[in-house]
């Protein structure tokens, strides 16, 4: 049987263990998530997700604007200017990084374990990783714009394609000669016999 000091120790032992692990957890966490936010600092993800709100409020703007004409009498620049308020109301209600930094970090830091997290931190911090982040807007421009090219190049032919293909599917049957197949009361795979 255990000596009563040494059951008394190893019961401290297993409640200091017992309180300490939780806490141990939530640095490593609470570690976990400022890896991932650091990263999406250096990635600039806030800049990222206000450029895409500011886009879509620009669109908002200009649509109004469409609606309301080119010489909007005063009621209706207030409708707009209210209309485009509640709009921007609820674009950053659902856009503004307030909202959407903490869901953003659940992704990384279920993605990405915390060294994974420091490699791509270190990575980005190099000369290579310096130029990916400033020439990858650039280069997303140029990509797009080759693509688009050569979509439009694209398009019209698919488009003629798929005519003919209506057309040829419309068309019904193919037919043999002027006249279509021949009927098989006047025609025989046998030649003629000889005359007697």
């Amino acid at each position: 049987m255990m000596p009563i000091a040494a059951t008394i120790r190893r019961l401290a032992l297993l409640l200091i263990l017992a309180f300490t692990l939780p806490v141990i957890a939530r640095a490593d966490e609470a570690s976990h998530r400022a890896k991932a936010e650091e990263l999406m600092s250096t990635l600039q993800t806030q800049h990222m997700v206000q450029g895409i709100a500011d886009n879509i409020k620009k669109q908002i703007i200009q649509a109004a604007g469409d609606v309301a004409g080119a010489t909007p009498t005063p009621e209706q620049k207030a409708k707009v200017a209210d209309f485009v308020k509640q709009a921007n109301q609820l674009i950053e209600a659902q856009l503004g990084w307030d909202v959407m930094k903490a869901s953003f970090t659940e992704i990384y830091v279920k993605n990405f374990t915390e060294e994974q997290l420091d490699s791509i931190i270190a990575f980005y911090k190099t000369p290579a990783g310096v130029a990916l982040l400033a020439n990858m807007p650039t280069v997303n421009t140029e990509v797009s714009t080759f693509g688009k090219s050569h979509l439009d190049t694209l398009q019209p032919q698919l488009k003629q394609l798929f005519l003919d293909l209506q057309k040829s599917a419309s068309a019904g049957p193919p037919t043999l000669g002027p006249s279509g197949p021949a009927s098989p009361a006047t025609s025989s795979p046998l030649p003629p016999s000889p005359p007697k």
